[in-house]
């Protein structure tokens, strides 16, 4: 018995490498297979630097399901979304039941990975089988033969994974593995988890009363494009000893600048998950190593990539070419040392690209902790100084230069030395950030 996993993709390189090297733990010899819709990021490059196919086709996941299942030598069909990661005994609940001449198709149970009650919700009435209780989060799994028999899933951009279970069910028990899949939250945490259940609910209820599943793709896809309209980016580094904040360590000692880079960061974070509805959230970290750690920092409203590149601006302008191929129509940049950046700054940002070209956040030690943009403007990371005190200063000239209309924000402190550090508790409110506040009294600062 030979198994095909088939991982329909589109602009997932911030988990495709994670999926492909799960399903190869439980199943070395299992065959994978990429079915790409035209990613704009580097999620072919990833999958086929693992030794992975990837078959491309035009966006849509039953048509890039089919196209896997074309290429597919197995004769049983694994159909696993990029964010769903299979159980650890998949593989042997699965030669146990399709071992059995019957199985023909079949689902795992549903979990999510994160504990929310409106999603245990979700879970208990998935684990009935009823017409819109089956869906390919919980991984489809079906004899070839008769996935080719039974018409293959139709080329809907929505609902086609609910097409084809419930075509199938005429023909042949739908089984349900007992283990369970456990899939990412984060539509529901980008959108808020209670409105996302709305709206599945709504679209759901429309295609059983027979709206056109094209025109409800249109509609969601009309949807996610405005919130996908800003994309809101943290440029961090996974807050391990010794590689964060190495000038503070000098005078606080690394494991205290490590602490204090974690508080600041994280402020940074929850200050960005406060636009989450609003925005699309990345987290560009420094350093493919550290990525999964990094992820599991971030949390998963954030899409957490790499940087690329050399120097500072090389790693910004990839992460801006990045964001746009994406389908962002505005970008925001943010420092993660920067203590005093609150949703009312990122609101400002993002309201002044309406007017504005750029905006920028200059910060007091000549560099700045955010920029913006609603194009891309390559020549502002080129013939730039960086890491120097004239980083802003060339930026600002640079922009005026390519006649570009400039927003200025409030300048604040980045905080990279005990001097930094002073300076920043003489001016802020008692009040504020009482955590990073009392971290460094706790110092005797």
């Amino acid at each position: 018995m030979k198994f095909s996993v088939i991982i329909p993709t589109l602009n997932e390189a911030a988990v495709i490498h994670q999926r492909i090297a799960h399903v190869r733990s439980l199943s070395p010899g299992a065959e994978i297979i990429v079915a790409d819709g035209g990613s704009t990021d580097d999620t072919a490059a990833i999958a086929r630097g693992q030794g992975i196919p990837v078959v491309s086709s035009e966006p849509g996941r039953g048509i890039q399901c089919n196209a896997g299942a074309v290429f597919a030598c197995g004769d049983i069909l694994v159909f696993l979304h990029a964010d769903t990661e299979l159980p650890s005994d998949a593989f042997t609940q699965l030669e146990e039941y399709f071992t059995k001449g019957k199985v023909l198709i079949g689902t795992f149970r549903l979990s999510f990975d994160v504990n929310h009650w409106s999603l245990r919700l979700c879970r208990w009435i998935c684990d009935f089988d009823l017409a819109f209780t089956r869906f390919g989060d919980q991984c489809l799994v079906v004899r070839k033969s008769f996935f080719i028999s039974a018409g293959g899933f139709p080329d809907w951009g929505l609902f086609e994974d609910l097409a084809f279970i419930n075509r199938a069910r005429r023909k042949t028990p739908i089984y349900r593995f007992p283990g369970r899949v456990r899939t990412s939250a984060r539509r529901f945490l980008r959108r808020g988890i209670l409105r996302q259940q709305f709206l599945n609910i709504w679209y759901i209820a429309q295609y059983f009363l027979g709206v056109s599943p094209d025109k409800l793709a249109r509609e969601y896809e009309r949807a996610a494009k405005k919130r996908n309209g800003v994309g809101l980016a943290v440029f961090a580094r996974t807050p391990l000893v010794g590689r964060v904040k190495t000038r503070l360590a000098k005078s606080l000692g690394a494991e205290k600048a490590t602490e204090l880079y974690r508080l600041c960061a994280e402020h940074v974070f929850h200050e960005c998950e406060r636009l989450s509805s609003r925005a699309q959230l990345y987290v560009f970290f420094d350093g493919a190593d550290k990525i999964e750690q990094g992820r599991s920092w971030a949390g998963p409203r954030f899409d957490s990539l790499v940087q690329s590149g050399g120097n500072l601006g090389q790693r910004l302008e990839h992460a801006v070419q990045t964001m746009f191929h994406r389908g962002t129509q505005r970008v925001v940049i943010l420092a993660s040392d920067v203590p005093d950046v609150s949703q009312g700054i990122i609101k400002d940002a993002i309201r002044a690209l309406d007017k504005y070209d750029i905006v920028l956040g200059p910060c007091y030690d000549g560099g700045y902790y955010l920029i913006g943009m609603k194009s891309q403007h390559p020549e502002l990371f080129a013939s730039i100084s960086w890491s120097t005190a004239h980083v802003y200063r060339e930026t600002l000239a640079a922009s005026r230069k390519s006649g570009l209309k400039v927003y200025e924000l409030p300048r604040l402190i980045d905080i990279d030395t005990e001097e930094d550090l002073r300076l920043w508790l003489v001016q802020v409110p008692g009040w504020f950030h009482p955590a990073i506040q009392n971290f460094a009294r706790d110092l005797g600062l």
